[in-house]
């Protein structure tokens, strides 16, 4: 899971949470330079702004469950097989830059691409505020058994 187990900074305030006609949001971003018409997002739990490119590399639709991790405030996010292939191509391409995170809106982690990224599953870390993991695992139980 090398690339994305960063605990730098995450974290949110409130808790979310979701009736069963609610949509929770994902979406997975690159971190691009602000330009002066661009969106800023706070990074939860910090006063640092970024910009993220338009495109999603992964949304809602590419995951499968998230699952709380043992102990600590961290979320383990499965994927699916096509959301996996896209990550690969655009952390292939986007080496040496970020990835952020945005749920529901609000940008909840951001990590450097440290190599091109592999992944069925991946690691969030949220130490500042353990109310996203719950949140994050409530919006995405992953299919019924």
């Amino acid at each position: 899971m090398r690339g994305l187990v960063v605990g730098t900074a995450l974290l949110c305030g409130t808790t979310l949470s979701f009736g069963l006609a609610e949509a929770a949001s994902f979406e997975l971003h690159v971190v691009v330079p602000c330009g002066p018409q661009d969106k800023t997002y706070i990074l939860e739990g910090t006063s640092h702004e970024f910009c993220l490119a338009p495109d999603k590399v992964i949304d809602e639709t590419g995951v499968v469950k998230a699952e709380r991790y043992p102990v600590i405030s961290r979320v383990i996010v499965d994927v699916t097989p096509a959301a996996s292939e896209k990550l690969l191509a655009v952390s292939t391409q986007n080496v040496g830059n970020d990835l952020a995170v945005l749920f529901n809106g609000r940008m909840i982690f951001k990590a450097a691409i440290d190599a091109p990224l592999k992944l069925d599953k991946f690691q969030l870390s949220l130490n500042n505020a353990p109310e996203q993991v719950d949140a994050l695992v409530d919006a995405f139980p992953g299919p019924k058994t």
